[in-house]
C-alpha cells in the first residue's frame, strides 16, 4: 500500500508534467497565431494576444520536486 505522502508526491509530479505540456502547447499556439497573421498579410492594427504562461515554482532549497504552496 502506498502511503499518503507518496501518493501526494506522485500527483504533484503529474501536475508538473501537465504544466510543462500546457506551456509547450501554449507556445505552439502562439507560434501558429503569428504564422497565421504573417500569412494573412500581417494586419498591424490587430494587437498581439497575450498568452498566460505558468511557471514552475522551485522550493527555497532548490529542490524542483518539492511543491511550494502559494
Amino acid at each position: 500500500m502506498t502511503n499518503i505522502y507518496e501518493a501526494i508526491k506522485e500527483k504533484e509530479n503529474q501536475i508538473a508534467i501537465f504544466q510543462a505540456q500546457i506551456s509547450g502547447l501554449q507556445a505552439e499556439i502562439e507560434a501558429l497565431r503569428v504564422a497565421a497573421r504573417i500569412l494573412e498579410g500581417g494586419n498591424s492594427s490587430e494587437a498581439a494576444r497575450p498568452v498566460a504562461v505558468q511557471t514552475a515554482t522551485v522550493a527555497p532549497n532548490g529542490d524542483k520536486n518539492k511543491r511550494v504552496w502559494p
